[in-house]
């Protein structure tokens, strides 16, 4: 066939394309078949230019190419290296069983042998509107909101960012109140709340695939072209006797670049 059912992929190379990304193509496919390693310096400038015979603002355009689609990284003063891609792996509904001994990135950052630095930032706030009806609560309840950034690998790079809702109605003056402090402080959702006697028994997650914001690409240190997945996330009590309808406990908006985590689903069929 000439031309593709569907189109011509744009990963698909093409003789008409620019050498620049030509050339940032041929780099990224020796970093994937191991033969640039992580952290290994890539050629200067000026070396690329004679290696390829291109002028220098093609070769610049080249590593800045590769850079934005995050096999490389620089460092003033000494140049630009290989950032060997290492997806993380976030399986469900595993990561959500009972008795779990650390947090569910921490797990996943330990199975991927990868450094992690979390920042998270916890406050009172009311509830927007939109929050509000995924908890089952008025507009301007109180909640406690949280605010996550993790980076993993070396060096750092973000791999998520979120925000997650918890009402206060539930969590005020408990030893959970506020997510990272106490006794539960590194302990998931589901043990969390089973401390105040919630048992949480189901999560929901919807998943959309889009491109970032200016300031979601700018905060996941991304290009605004690449994509990202987004989840709505909610943790509830289903099914309580005697109580009508279910129990939202927290709400979370995540966050994932694309190409920095593997979303893998195993599920029982009854």
């Amino acid at each position: 066939m000439s031309e593709l059912m569907f189109g011509e992929h744009p990963e698909f190379p093409d003789n008409d394309e620019p050498r620049y990304r030509q050339i940032a193509k041929e780099y990224r496919q020796r970093i994937i078949a191991g033969e640039l390693q992580d952290g290994e310096k890539l050629p200067s400038e000026a070396q690329l230019c004679d290696i390829h015979g291109v002028s220098a603002i093609t070769a610049r355009s080249a590593m800045r190419l590769l850079r934005e689609w995050g096999f490389a990284y620089g460092i003033r003063g000494k140049g630009i290296f290989v950032r060997r891609l290492r997806k993380l792996t976030r399986i469900a509904p595993q990561r959500y069983f009972r008795g779990q001994e650390a947090r569910t990135y921490v797990r996943e950052a330990e199975a991927a042998d990868v450094a992690m630095n979390v920042q998270h930032e916890s406050r009172r706030t009311a509830a927007p509107a939109a929050i509000a009806a995924r908890l089952g609560i008025n507009e301007g309840d109180p909640v406690m909101c949280t605010r996550y950034l993790i980076r993993m690998g070396n060096p750092p790079q973000p791999v998520t960012s979120s925000v997650s809702w918890e009402p206060l109605s539930l969590t005020q003056g408990t030893e959970i109140e506020y997510p990272h402090e106490g006794e539960y402080a590194d302990k998931g959702i589901v043990d969390r709340f089973g401390a105040i006697g919630y048992y949480v028994n189901q999560v929901e997650e919807v998943l959309d695939i889009r491109t970032p914001t200016a300031e979601e690409a700018r905060l996941l240190e991304m290009p605004v072209t690449r994509p990202i997945v987004e989840i709505a996330q909610t943790f509830r009590v289903a099914d309580r006797h005697g109580v009508e309808g279910d129990l939202a406990v927290e709400t979370a908006d995540i966050l994932f670049p694309a190409d920095r985590y593997e979303l893998r689903y195993v599920m029982e069929i009854h």
